[in-house]
């Protein structure tokens, strides 16, 4: 750490990383090139817009586990707004850059790459660029203009110079290409959400510095065509739309221009009013903008809908979409997916994203503040992704590619966000990532239906084994052609206790004819007997060249509750004069036999259950696919059963 004075005005300054050449000082805001013991006034810097940043020169935080502190800052501006780049100086002597624009953090340090670079005029959104063997996608192509800077800097910056900027990202790696030396600079680093960098010693927003004062007038002024009262609640709003007669005002550097006017012949009323203010997932937001959107899709169907742009001093910037009385809540998406215009589908944090929608929307309304230069008709190819209850959109224009992340809200769930009382829009038909509310009452009514399977199977299990099945008699039984009626006695078989039930199964050799069995049981000692009746029948052949098949020559008779003793059985045969052969029949008694049938029946009526609400589930997306543009899917839902 170095320390002087200012040679200007005498105000102690300080160098705290051995990479910084400049400082500008506090008090008279001149630039001081260190040489050497000796500081040297190399001129006046500009003053820096005040802006939304709770960052400030002395700002300490953590990135990957190690100590950062804040030592100087650059600010830029280009079409989209104003940015800052912090220059943070670790524990360890290495410096590095905390980018902030619209609500993202990106840490960044210079890196060598040895492959060429391309110039910027071949550049365009979406384009792929490898570096090093490692691939990234064109996203943000800006000419900036520098405003100011403040603090240490490890070059020199002058106020009023442009540089023309190439961000690209590719996974979880975000890297920026600087045209304003030869060869350009590359910086490499990494999206961090706010918490993360638990930032310490920052700015109190709401008392701005002394500065802020200058921008009041623009924070609260009339309208320049129409007279009527705005204000503005962020410092980083670049635009804001008149609710009263349509103009769209930009504002830079505390002027006033009309951008348009006119283009907006309805007054639109939003349903959750400018400045409403809510706490929304854990965060408190201000409304401060609405538009409208619409947007012819590739099947020629003109979809319209609502966006509120919301505001959080450190989170920055985030949306609420209503189309049909569906709500969802959107951020930026700072790692978008690496995929191709168009991609049926692709696997995203550890989820499978389908393509729903895509076309092109227009802005057709405008009021409220905006931190970007927004006109009506301003035009950009969409494309919706979904898996409910997340959908991801791309946005690509002449500029720029941007990536979004929405989650499906609740109506209710809104209302008591911000305290609104009036009815929200009513929902009509399903929207595209609005949740199944049917999956989960089918997976609940799969898991009771496996549960009452494995119930019956238990039970059928434990009839079969407690009750096992005996063989008391197997007989074979010949019976000649030449008589039509016959009668036989099989031989005697032993119940040792009562029979839950006594199957008689006839297994006969009959083909091409039928077969009277009257079938009676006797008991030896008192004469009991129970009787049953049936015909066989089997016929087969062969016709145009394919066999036939009908009836079967096997046939079985159950007698309930049979009490224990000696039996036998007195069979009276009656065999058809269709065939002449004789027939041969093997006779089985079989002492409580198991039986199937209840457990197959029980089974095939449980089954309807989950049948019908996997088609009400069914029915249910196909109706969200009907609205889609890119073919029905209705099936594919992805879940389990």
């Amino acid at each position: 750490m170095k320390r002087a004075s200012c040679p200007s005005c005498g105000a102690p300054v300080v160098f705290r990383a051995a990479t910084s050449l400049y400082v500008v000082c506090d008090f008279c805001r001149s630039t001081l090139l260190r040489s050497g013991e000796d500081l040297q006034n190399i001129g006046r810097m500009a003053e820096l817009l005040e802006d939304s940043s709770p960052i400030r020169i002395g700002s300490e935080g953590r990135f990957r586990q190690r100590h950062f502190a804040v030592v100087g800052r650059i600010q830029l501006q280009y079409e989209s707004g104003i940015w800052n780049e912090w220059h943070i100086l670790f524990d360890d002597g290495r410096s590095a850059w905390l980018a902030e624009a619209s609500g993202e953090f990106i840490v960044s340090a210079q890196v060598a790459v040895s492959d060429p670079l391309p110039a910027f005029a071949t550049l365009a959104p979406e384009m792929p660029v490898t570096l090093d063997g490692r691939r990234f996608v064109v996203t943000d192509l800006a000419t900036a203009r520098c405003i100011a800077g403040e603090g240490e800097l490890p070059f020199r910056v002058a106020a009023g110079y442009e540089v023309n900027t190439a961000d690209l990202r590719g996974n979880d790696r975000f890297l920026t290409i600087d045209y304003s030396e030869t060869p350009p600079l590359v910086f490499v680093g990494q999206s961090v959400a706010f918490a993360d960098l638990q930032l310490d010693k920052l700015r109190d927003v709401q008392e701005p510095p002394a500065a802020a004062a200058r921008q009041v007038a623009a924070r609260a002024f009339s309208c320049p065509h129409c007279a009527a009262p705005l204000t503005l609640h962020s410092p980083a709003t670049e635009s804001v739309g008149c609710e009263s007669c349509g103009s769209i005002i930009g504002i830079e550097n505390e002027n006033l221009s009309l951008l348009s006017r006119a283009a907006q012949v309805l007054r639109e009323v939003p349903w959750l009013p400018l400045g409403t203010e809510g706490t929304l997932r854990g965060s408190e937001w201000r409304v401060i903008g609405f538009m409208r959107r619409s947007t012819s899709s590739a099947a020629d169907a003109d979809y319209r809908w609502s966006e509120y742009l919301l505001y959080n001093v450190q989170q920055g910037f985030a949306w609420l979409v209503e189309y049909q009385g569906h709500w969802n809540f959107a951020r930026g998406l700072p790692n978008p997916p690496l995929v191709s215009r168009g991609e049926a589908k692709f696997r995203h944090a550890g989820s499978e994203f389908r393509l729903f929608n895509r076309g092109e929307a227009e802005v057709t309304y405008v009021v409220g503040e905006f931190y970007w230069r927004v006109t009506v008709g301003e035009r950009c190819l969409v494309e919706d992704y979904i898996c409910p209850p997340l959908m991801l959109s791309r946005e690509v224009n002449a500029r720029e590619s941007t990536w979004s992340q929405a989650e499906y809200l609740e109506p209710a769930e809104l209302c008591v966000a911000f305290g609104i009382k009036a009815p929200p829009p009513a929902r009509t038909e399903v929207y595209a990532n609005q949740p199944n509310p049917l999956v989960e009452t089918h997976r609940q009514t799969c898991r009771l239906f496996w549960k009452l399977v494995l119930a019956a199977t238990v039970v059928q299990l434990a009839f079969t084994f407690l009750f096992a099945s005996e063989l008391v008699l197997r007989q074979r039984l010949v019976l000649p052609a030449q008589n039509d009626e016959v009668t036989r006695s099989s031989q005697e078989f032993v119940l040792r206790s009562r029979a839950r039930a006594l199957l008689v199964r006839h297994q006969t050799s009959v083909v091409n004819n039928w077969l009277s069995v009257n079938t009676t049981l006797v008991e030896k000692n008192t004469g009991e007997a129970y009787l049953g009746l049936q015909e066989i029948s089997h016929y087969r052949g062969v016709d145009d060249g394919e066999g036939w098949s009908e009836g079967s020559p096997t046939d079985e008779m159950v007698f309930k509750a049979v009490p224990a003793g000696t039996y036998h059985l007195v069979i009276e045969y009656e065999l058809g004069s269709d065939s002449s052969e004789a027939v041969v029949d093997t006779i089985e008694v079989v002492r409580n036999p198991t039986g199937w049938s209840n457990y197959v029946l029980l089974l095939l009526f449980l089954a309807i259950f989950p049948l019908l609400s996997r088609w009400r589930r069914n029915a249910f997306e196909a109706r969200r696919w009907h609205a889609s543009d890119v073919g029905n899917d209705a099936g594919g839902d992805g879940d389990e059963d």
